[in-house]
């Protein structure tokens, strides 16, 4: 088959590394795609190839018609880069990227016939950049959100890029390189030294607490945390890091630390002091007056008994405030025979101020009047004090931590991480009953636990639990936590109370969730695939998922193979490269792609050597870590051997056309010289028989010699097509009137007897720069055609006009017609129409394919337009720039 205009639009379709369509500029039907169009589109071959192109992708319609249309009436191409689209592709909708361009084709007369679509897709790259960009944008909001020194080093730490020192550290604009002697303390700069010797060593986090010169000069304390940015290789490129000052915090504890040291031996002072209950014991008289005291609370006072009895409040050192207080809880108890009891500071006379808790109760006489109010004072600061710091300790904790005591499951302490899970604030949560803070989880385990807990001291540790809550709309939000459940106990080891641990988890468990649910999705498709497909996991390649049509390829029982590394049970897959490959995507993620390889394998029990097409993809995890290689192949040895044999059955027919071939040109060869010379002998005799009187003798010579001609075109053309194959066949161009050609032809045909009438529209002069003969030859040829297959009554038509840039030559009869299967054939070499009317016809099938040869070598185009019954039309054209 021949090399045409088409045919190379086809091949760069077909073989272009980015996805086409070719629409017919009209109808917008595909006429072709190739496959990495159909790769983007998500769609089959046979879902698309002529159909309308809005009909498999309608969703599209709306937004691309217009420009479709556009491009096929102006001749204008269509650009659109990283165009955001919804797509549906393999069933379901996406929204994807594409850079795509509708380009118009064009035929020689400037006029648009097809369009072709050509498509990238970009999602990936979008999507990476909007990662990148809004990566970007929040570590901006963060740097300035955040109260932190924000910080970038190099990736050897050895020089700072930039330092935002917020006040706390000095601030470094530009990269400095002895940042560490101007911002770390030198007693600890050996110690931060080493740790970042191991963070770079070993490509992780850099976390530590040390001391630092603040930005006055002074000393401090920061946290400072740093993270590698790794690039493609999993190199660092550079550190980004915050500092958080933490001086303040330090103080504190250094204070706490020595409060706790002045506190142990305030408390053995005490001891020392009272000698005996630590309880402050006093009675008054109904005129708010002491007519009791203890030791406990002389000594607290720095009094003895004899300058404290009798005195007032005031008189013994109470604060006014104090001292109307109390005096107002003693006409209560008096007034209502009830205790009161509160909490009160005040200062010790040698411990300072410390807090009490008291309890001031009625005297009764023997009438059961109130005649004197009996006080109980303790000292509960340190309860407070450990108290406050608990607090303290549990808000600093990254736990949401919860103290609950009591039958009623009172809670007592709550940090702000268990506020926050519970969406609730210090005022609802602290004082009440765990089931009346959150009464929407008594029918789940929890309050029981708790019980359980303070019951048996036992420890209750849970993880993955689920708990539910009721949202103010009636839904339910499903949450998941891990917990332990501590016992607490009081100062007689009675177990009173638990402390509650919990890590919020819900996401991990959503995800890991998703993730099962993905990949119990991908086994049940690679189940259902209509290919063989297979999962190898690990580095050693382990076989955790195959279908069956992966099974059979193999031909080994599914048990023998399964869950055992591909190369242990497939030994004889060893040694043809394939481990190589299988490696390489496991180690690198990159896919291989193979077409046709042959492999060889034992198949139920026999050696065979199959071939496969087939794609090794990395498979990722949810963190993105490659942990296997999907394999999907198809067999196509039974496509192989087929193309193997047809190879074989064209090499063999190819060798016998040269033999034909060659033998045609011999015997012309060998014909030409004696019909040579019975021409030479017809055109003497013609030449005596010009005077001659016997009109058979002349009629006879004449028959003769048209029988000659005839038999030495037929010659010459199977000389012509010898001369083709071997590539000797000359060209001879020159300029001449193709006009005058055409009429010279028609002229010398219509003189032949019987001969149907020729009508030669006449054109204007128009040179042409050609091999005239051969050119002669062509329209000579066509000609004859017509007239010998149209009826002896019927009129040829020969036509002729011209362009800009070329020549057309048609030729029309009304005789039998072309069926369409016989015109896309009837320029192929020694190709007959077989039918009832062209049995009686001699003829070899050379003309047409000569001048289909011809009018190629010369630059030019031949087809034939016919309808069976109706007649045929034949054009070729010419180029008439001399340069073509």
């Amino acid at each position: 088959m021949q090399l045409t205009d088409d045919q190379d639009l086809r091949y760069m379709v077909l073989h272009a590394p980015i996805g086409i369509c070719l629409l017919d500029s009209k109808t917008l039907v595909i006429e072709l795609v190739n496959d990495k169009f159909l790769e983007v589109a998500g769609r089959s071959k046979e879902a698309l190839l002529g159909k309308n192109c809005w009909n498999p992708f309608a969703e599209l319609r709306t937004t691309l018609e217009q420009e479709l249309i556009k491009v096929a009436e102006t001749g204008e191409p269509f650009y659109a880069d990283e165009a955001e689209m919804k797509l549906i592709r393999h069933g379901k909708e996406e929204v994807v990227f594409m850079t795509f361009v509708y380009n118009p084709v064009k035929n020689s007369d400037g006029k648009v016939t097809k369009i072709a679509a050509w498509v990238l897709e970009s999602t990936k790259q979008v999507r990476e950049r909007q990662l990148v960009t809004t990566s970007e944008k929040r570590f901006r909001a963060l740097v300035t959100a955040s109260s932190d020194v924000i910080y970038s080093l190099s990736a050897d730490w050895k020089v700072m890029q930039e330092l935002d020192g917020r006040g706390f550290l000095k601030d470094t604009y530009e990269p400095i390189s002895y940042w560490r002697e101007r911002n770390v303390h030198p007693d600890d700069l050996k110690m931060v030294n080493l740790r970042i010797k191991d963070a770079i060593r070993y490509k992780k986090i850099f976390e530590m607490e040390h001391r630092v010169i603040r930005a006055d000069g002074s000393p401090g304390w920061t946290f400072s945390r740093a993270v590698p940015i790794l690039d493609s290789q999993g190199e660092i490129v550079e550190w980004f890091g915050t500092a958080s000052d933490i001086t303040e915090r330090k103080r504190i504890e250094d204070a706490l630390r020595n409060a706790k040291e002045v506190s142990g031996q305030q408390q053995r002072l005490y001891e020392a002091i009272t000698s005996g209950t630590p309880d402050l014991m006093y009675v008054f008289d109904l005129n708010y007056r002491f007519i009791y005291v203890n030791s406990a609370l002389l000594s607290m006072w720095g009094k003895t008994y004899e300058t404290a009895i009798g005195k007032s409040l005031l008189e013994n050192g109470y604060e006014p405030w104090h001292a109307e207080m109390h005096e107002r809880e003693i006409d209560q108890v008096k007034a209502t025979g009830l205790q009161v009891r509160g909490e009160v500071s005040f200062p010790h006379s040698t411990l300072g101020r410390r807090m009490y808790d008291y309890i001031l109760s009625p005297v009764f006489n023997e009438q059961g009047q109130v005649e004197a109010v009996s006080g109980i004072t303790r000292d509960i600061t340190e309860q407070k004090n450990n108290e406050q710091r608990l607090q303290l300790l549990i808000n600093m904790l990254p736990a949401a931590v919860v103290v609950i005591r009591g039958p009623e499951l009172v809670v007592e302490m709550i940090n702000q991480a268990n506020l926050d899970y519970w969406k609730k604030s210090a005022a609802e949560v602290v004082g009440k009953p765990f089931l009346e803070i959150l009464p929407d989880l008594a029918d789940q385990p929890f309050a029981g636990q708790l019980r359980h807990v303070m019951a048996t001291g036992e420890v209750i540790d849970v993880k993955e639990s689920p708990v539910l809550f009721e949202n103010p709309d009636g839904s339910i939000r499903e949450t998941f936590v891990d917990y332990t459940y501590q016992p607490l106990a009081d100062i007689n080891g009675d177990y009173t109370g638990v402390l509650v641990m919990s890590f919020e988890i819900t996401d991990r468990v959503l995800a890991r969730r998703q993730v099962e649910q993905s990949e119990e999705n991908l086994r049940a498709m690679i189940s259902q695939a209509p290919v063989a497909m297979c999962i190898l996991s690990g580095a050693d390649h382990v076989i955790t998922v195959a279908n069956q049509l992966m099974v059979e390829l193999w031909g080994k029982p599914q048990s023998d193979v399964m869950n055992r590394p591909v190369f242990d049970a497939l030994p004889d897959a060893r040694g043809q490269g394939l481990e190589e490959v299988m490696k390489a995507v496991y180690e690198t993620g990159e896919t291989f792609y193979a077409n046709e390889l042959p492999v060889s394998l034992i198949r139920h029990g026999r050696p065979e050597v199959v071939y496969q097409n087939f794609v090794y993809q990395a498979y990722r995890d949810a963190t993105g870590a490659i942990g296997g290689v999907i394999a999907i192949t198809v067999d196509v040895t039974e496509q192989v051997q087929a193309r193997k044999t047809i190879e074989k059955t064209q090499q063999q027919l190819e060798a016998e056309l040269a033999k034909k071939d060659g033998f045609i040109g011999m015997a012309s060869h060998e014909l030409k010289t004696p019909l040579t010379s019975l021409n030479a002998i017809i055109q003497v005799a013609n030449a005596k028989l010009k005077q001659h009187q016997d009109p058979f003798l002349v009629g006879a010579m004449g028959k003769a010699n048209q029988q000659v001609r005839r038999m030495m075109n037929m010659i010459n053309g199977f000389l012509n097509i010898s001369r083709l194959e071997s590539g000797k066949i000359h060209i001879e161009k020159r300029d001449f009137d193709i006009r005058e050609l055409i009429s010279e032809i028609v002229e010398e045909l219509s003189l032949t007897p019987g001969t149907q009438e020729i009508r030669f529209t006449r054109c204007d002069t128009i040179e042409v720069h050609a091999d005239r003969d051969k050119i002669g030859s062509v329209v000579s040829n066509l000609i004859s055609n017509a007239l010998k297959y149209s009826p002896k009554t019927t009129k040829i038509k020969v036509d002729c006009t011209a362009s800009q840039q070329e020549v057309v030559i048609s030729i029309k009869d009304s005789g039998i017609g072309i069926a369409p299967d016989d015109l896309a054939k009837i320029f192929d070499r020694y190709y007959r129409v077989e039918a009832d009317q062209t049995r009686h016809i001699a003829g070899f099938g050379i003309g047409l394919y000569l001048s289909s040869e011809i009018v190629q070598r010369h630059g030019g185009k031949i087809w034939a337009k016919s309808e069976p019954g109706k007649g045929s039309i034949f054009y070729f054209s010419l180029p008439l720039n001399r340069t073509s």
